[in-house]
């Protein structure tokens, strides 16, 4: 293993250890199908030209055999293959500025001379560069697998290229990534290397060309994390507030909550509980034997990448043991997978260690409520039994509670979000109310069928107006 001396500059990842991986699309560039998973002698000797490494493979065509190598190559020709919109205009936010938008591949070479594969790293850090280490990147063996795709490698290999212009982290003092060192820069206006994570991912998502749908979902959601979540000063983001409601017909419809209009936007590929993972959703399925997978509301289409461990765990067991479990809480200062009988929580960012919560005798967890809003910055959230019995779960430090809760209802509900200024509550006979004081109202949406799932929805300015 090689040791990690002096300062380092890394990328901590923006939703916690987690998986990425790009099965069915082709991670780098529009090629003829039986050639999607191979690059060219041509490609190959244009990488050895800057990266002195790959001159072994000079004269050769490398095809995907799930090395790391592989994976090396397969993010730089994501980067120099990925073709984008000859205009691009900035948001009128900070999300897009099109600094770093001309050429990502000249970007990089410039900067970075050699890549050095590192046997072990720190829990989330996928790659980092040296301060006064002169233009090697280490890369980490998290980055270097199946299940981490080249788009996520690529805007990773632009963030470290940014250090090299002498641009360090700081440790977050507030919000999600607080007290993790290195996770934040001061302000996005900065310029520095999360900066860069959020204009590739932006980019990627409004202009690129060629580039799958769900990708492009996936890329809008990951830029909004990163903006949310790795600065002191907050990032100013044109964004609204909205209510979105699975139906029994798998339909997704989003509600304006000052006109409470509907827009009725896709469908879900099969009916399940959606949980927030940052911007992005997670969508468990009632047919315990399929497989947990993101979502997305606007036919955007399905990534075969797991969300994460929990969910690939979870993707690993028997029907039986998939029906244990009742609900996944995402944050990132605490995690919570709610099974039947106890919660397993993980209280310290930086461990993977977890600590097992056991209900009182004779209660059966039913789902997790969000009476204050999902928050990812927040150490508790509230779960309601079979029963409709109200528990705080959480950490105190990094030690873990199950606590009967202040919090009442006058119904029992399956859901609960606030959103905006409002709360929503759905129950099991698929009615949504307005939450005010611990008092409901029944709302009527006019909808055809049954409500089954209630989430906090945003659009962005930049990412949706026509």
């Amino acid at each position: 293993m090689k040791k990690l001396n002096g300062i380092i500059f890394s990328i901590v990842l923006a939703v916690s250890l987690q998986s990425f991986s790009q099965v069915g699309i082709n991670p780098i560039g529009d090629q003829p199908a039986d050639k999607a998973d191979c690059i060219s002698q041509s490609d190959i000797r244009d990488i050895a030209s800057h990266f002195s490494q790959f001159s072994n493979l000079v004269g050769k065509e490398v095809c995907n055999d799930n090395s790391q190598t592989w994976h090396l190559l397969s993010s730089m020709m994501f980067m120099k293959r990925t073709a984008f919109d000859s205009n691009m205009p900035v948001s009128q936010d900070e999300l897009f500025t099109g600094k770093f938008a001309k050429d990502w591949y000249q970007y990089f070479i410039g900067r970075i001379n050699d890549i050095d594969v590192v046997d072990s790293c720190p829990k989330g850090v996928v790659a980092y560069v040296m301060a006064f280490g002169g233009k090697t990147m280490y890369v980490c063996p998290l980055a270097l697998n199946d299940s981490f795709s080249s788009l996520d490698r690529a805007s990773v290999f632009m963030h470290e290229a940014r250090h090299i212009d002498g641009y360090p982290h700081v440790t977050c003092s507030k919000g999600p990534r607080a007290g993790i060192q290195g996770a934040c820069d001061t302000k996005i206006s900065g310029g520095g290397s999360y900066a860069v994570t959020v204009e590739t991912y932006a980019q990627l998502a409004k202009y690129a060309k060629d580039l799958h749908p769900a990708l492009k979902a996936y890329s809008k959601s990951s830029a909004i994390v990163y903006a949310d979540e790795a600065f002191e000063t907050p990032v100013k983001i044109n964004r609204t507030d909205k209510l979105l409601v699975l139906t029994e017909n798998l339909d997704f419809n989003l509600f304006d909550l000052s006109t409470m209009k509907s827009e009725k936007l896709g469908a879900a590929p099969v009916m399940g509980k959606i949980f927030k993972r940052g911007q992005h959703m997670v969508l468990i399925p009632l047919d315990k034997t399929e497989k947990a997978r993101y979502v997305f509301a606007r036919n955007e289409g399905e990534l075969s990448q797991s969300p994460g461990d929990m969910i690939t765990e979870y993707n690993s067991q028997t029907p039986q043991q998939k029906a244990d479990l009742a609900d996944i809480h995402n944050g990132a200062q605490f995690t919570a997978r709610l099974y039947k009988s106890f919660a397993r929580i993980t209280c310290d960012p930086k461990s993977p260690a977890t600590q097992d919560m056991k209900l009182p005798a004779g209660q059966v967890a039913a789902s997790l409520l969000y009476p204050n809003g999902y928050d990812r910055a927040a150490k508790s959230v509230q779960l309601v039994t079979e029963s409709g019995d109200v528990f705080d779960l959480g950490c105190q430090g990094t030690k873990g509670f199950l606590n009967a809760s202040a919090m009442k209802f006058d119904q029992k509900f399956n859901r609960v979000y606030k959103i905006g200024s409002q709360t929503y509550g759905l129950n099991s006979l698929g009615e949504v109310y307005t939450i005010n004081a611990n008092r409901s109202e029944k709302m009527n949406l006019n909808l055809s069928s049954k409500v089954m799932e209630i989430v906090p929805f945003q659009n962005f300015q930049f990412f949706d107006a026509e």
